[in-house]
């Protein structure tokens, strides 16, 4: 049984609130003084006796409840409180700065494991359909009366509302963390993918080589260059000169740490047939706007994307940290090797496990704050990548295979259905010359905003990226049921305003976002997350902080705020926007609009 956990403190104030996973009871302790010692046995015995989870509750609630079960008064746990937000202290600092004992308790933080990065919760509350967004109403410096702290304990219990939404959505990330930690021996539930893969290497690199991971410490002026792997070999003189300016470029680190792409290389369009690229840290990506490719009977639309490319760049070329020596290739070639063979062995469990610890260290290659960190072996990674893409697309434009698209790791391709053959052939030559693998596809269609932003139509399926796919954890808010309907248009011919006049799901017309400052539509202020669908009778959003509008709240008839989600489609929805954004959208995807 897990219990969801949320504190509130203000300067005369503090309020501990806990809710039941199961039946949504709900327990509160407060004090307007200091906890009795009744109060610190109950307390005690909820966390003892319970998993407890929270939102962000490792960094700030589990450390002042700690904090004032030491015996702080109100007003001292609320110096506490502002010690931590204001320095952004870590619970190590917080810790030592007031001398607290950390409570040994079965506790989990979900805000790292949830998927996106420097998100609220209240922002998740959006994404995931939380019936009820609340800003927080008071000043938290200034002490409150009776009434408000009322009005406290109902705004805390809808935080532990939406933690509980949150948590539902991610359990199986949940899950896989348990599991994972059972193997490894240490609790990974409060873990993202990132720290996950940094936790188990380093264990991983002591227990089997008893190698200890130390953090490298770069000077500022730090340069490296690279050199490309044998394999990397072009024909044209376009391509020959992108890798000798490559080879001759002298790369640095911007304040953060992370490895730069010079500007001339970044810059730099390269033109192959008829389709344009850019290279980049993060990859190759094409330049393309609004691209149409249909499959018909003559031609077909298909891909490549290579498999694990990352990984096998980094066991191929025998790169490694040089801070973990050449046992962390020995480590990481089993974790790739275990990780394949359990996905081709249905074992989902180990596959999903290791699938986080493979993916998860190339983040913190690039971070300086890591012991995995290493910007030679991530720009040798990605710049070897990008230039053994450029490779396959230069063979295969040169047999009259149109390639349309490229990113990072694979690429789409437009050629007669006579020539598949020779499409694979040219794939294979490329697998055997770099010791890559490459898995196939094929398209009905492709519709392309850009080459982050597409509808892919297969057969019998529909897969959507960037502002076209679904809303989700690492998706805003943005009025699902447009982007619904023009992927039931390209897919089964469906009409956009039949798609829409059917929806009978309110928050299928939803759109969300975060307003710095704090918004206000008719003179009542919303808050810094405000939710809201278009109105024939509606109107603008603003910030409070200078009056101008809201980006995307003015269009057509304004919009109406839904802080809290009805069940009924409101009688005032402006269905014409819907109808104009979704012809909208066809038309940046290069569609005609005509239905």
């Amino acid at each position: 049984m897990a219990v969801a956990l949320d504190i509130e403190v203000l300067p005369n104030y503090f309020l501990v609130m806990f809710k039941n996973d199961e039946n949504g009871k709900t327990v509160l302790i407060d004090t307007q003084s200091s906890l009795a010692e009744t109060q610190k046995r109950k307390l005690r015995k909820i966390l003892s006796s319970y998993v407890t989870f929270g939102f962000n509750s490792n960094h700030y609630d589990i450390p002042i409840i700690d904090y004032a079960l030491s015996g702080a008064s109100v007003r001292q746990i609320h110096k506490a409180s502002k010690y931590i937000i204001d320095n952004n202290a870590s619970p190590h600092s917080f810790y030592n700065e007031y001398s607290v004992t950390k409570s040994n308790i079965n506790h989990f933080d979900i805000k790292e494991v949830a998927p996106a990065v420097m998100i609220s919760l209240k922002v998740y509350g959006t994404r995931i359909g939380s019936k009820k967004l609340q800003e927080f109403f008071l000043d938290p410096d200034k002490e409150v009366n009776e009434e408000e702290r009322e009005k406290l304990k109902v705004y805390c219990n809808n935080d532990l509302d939406v933690t509980l939404d949150l948590y539902h959505s991610i359990i199986n990330r949940i899950k896989l963390r348990e599991e994972m930690g059972e193997i490894y021996g240490m609790d990974l539930r409060s873990k993202s993918d990132a720290q996950i893969a940094e936790a188990v290497i380093i264990s991983e690199l002591y227990r089997k080589y008893k190698k200890r991971a130390v953090k490298p410490e770069l000077k500022s002026n730090y340069r490296t260059v690279y050199t490309s792997p044998e394999f990397i070999e072009f024909k044209t003189d376009v391509l020959q000169d992108i890798l000798n300016e490559v080879n001759q470029t002298t790369f640095s680190l911007d304040k953060g740490g992370s490895v730069q792409l010079p500007s001339e290389l970044s810059n730099k369009k390269i033109t192959i047939g008829n389709t344009v690229y850019k290279m980049g840290i993060g990859g190759l990506h094409s330049q393309e706007k609004q691209l149409v490719v249909e499959s018909n009977n003559e031609f077909v639309m298909r891909n490549a994307d290579f498999t694990s490319y990352y990984p096998f760049i980094i066991l191929n070329l025998g790169l490694y940290p040089k801070q973990l020596g050449k046992e962390f290739l020995l480590l990481y070639r089993e974790i790739v090797e275990t990780r394949l063979k359990a996905k081709n062995e249905g074992n989902k469990i180990v596959a999903d496990s290791l699938k986080i610890t493979i993916n998860g260290s190339f983040g913190k290659f690039g971070s300086k704050y890591s012991a995995l960190y290493s910007p030679d072996l991530l720009l040798a990674t990605t710049l070897t990548g990008q230039l053994t893409l450029l490779m396959l697309i230069e063979r295969l434009e040169e047999k009259g295979i149109r390639v349309v698209s490229a990113n990072t790791d694979g690429l789409e391709y437009y050629c007669k259905r006579s020539d598949i053959a020779l499409a694979e052939a040219i794939i294979f030559d490329l697998e055997m010359a770099t010791g890559f693998q490459m898995e196939h596809g094929q398209y009905k269609a492709l519709y392309a905003e850009n080459v982050n932003n597409y509808i892919a139509v297969y057969d019998g399926y529909v897969k959507a990226k960037g502002v076209y796919a679904e809303t989700s954890l690492s998706k805003g808010l943005q009025t699902p049921i447009v982007f619904e309907a023009v992927k039931e248009f390209l897919f089964n011919g469906r009409d956009i305003k039949q798609t829409i006049n059917c929806c009978v799901d309110v928050t299928k017309f939803l759109s969300a976002r975060t307003v710095k400052g704090g918004a206000v539509w008719r003179g009542q202020y919303l808050g810094k997350v405000v939710r809201w669908y278009y109105s024939k009778n509606g109107d603008v959003i603003t910030y409070k902080s200078n009056s101008n509008r809201v980006p995307k709240t003015s269009e057509f008839n304004g919009v109406v705020p839904m802080m809290n989600i009805v069940s009924d489609i409101p009688e005032d929805l402006d269905y014409s926007w819907y109808y104009s954004e979704a012809f909208k959208k066809l038309k940046d995807l290069g569609v005609s609009n005509e239905t």
